[in-house]
């Protein structure tokens, strides 16, 4: 599986959405408790896709906020999450949580990086849970490291830093919006072989049983 292409049957499909929509479910429950108003996740399209073809899917030219997590499951290392916010939807999470009006936030300070890397921690923490409650494997993320810069360098360094031990990403497009404003955003989440082999066996096994 190291460095192939993968080809999901139907069942893995739906598989991977359910647990997309489970993950995203216990997100949108997260944020609604933190930020005191209802808070709804979705994600609308997962693809599963080798680590060289995430640029496709997402426009390289694009300023972005990138929130990366290191996932272990004691000492041994499961994988990578990188969350990726383009510059505009950035800003209005920050808006969103600190109460501002809809185009204040106009720069990633430290306040607002504060602010999305709450956000972060509430969206992998959670996904992270739902893994471990649907597919008992435990990916216990790190604290987040933020960046931004284009989203090709971002990916680039992905593929520098990652590519050795992860070959495939299953990539969520996201959705998050409340009463009045909706914000867009990707989770990758970057298993090594042996986990991504282990989360599409199982997901297999429980759409299949």
């Amino acid at each position: 599986m190291n460095g192939t292409s993968i080809e999901l049957t139907e069942f893995q499909k739906d598989a991977l959405k359910e647990f997309g929509n489970i993950g995203s479910a216990h997100a949108a429950t997260s944020l609604s408790q933190m930020m005191g108003r209802g808070i709804e996740m979705k994600v609308p399209d997962i693809e599963l896709a080798p680590l060289s073809k995430i640029l496709t899917f997402i426009d390289p030219d694009e300023p972005v906020a990138g929130l990366y997590f290191q996932l272990m499951d004691g000492e041994s290392n499961t994988g990578h999450i990188y969350l990726l916010f383009p510059e505009q939807s950035a800003y209005a999470i920050s808006d969103i949580l600190m109460g501002m009006e809809l185009g204040t936030t106009m720069s990633i300070t430290d306040m607002e990086m504060s602010a999305l890397m709450e956000v972060g921690n509430i969206l992998v923490s959670t996904f992270s849970d739902a893994s471990a409650g649907l597919l008992g494997i435990t990916m216990l993320p790190s604290p987040p490291a933020y960046s931004f810069d284009m989203a090709r360098s971002l990916i680039e360094k992905i593929l520098l830093d990652i590519g050795r031990m992860s070959s495939n990403a299953i990539i969520f497009k996201t959705s998050l919006s409340d009463e009045s404003n909706c914000v867009n955003g990707y989770l990758l989440l970057l298993p090594n072989p042996e986990t991504l082999e282990k989360i599409l066996d199982i997901l297999g096994s429980k759409v299949n049983g």
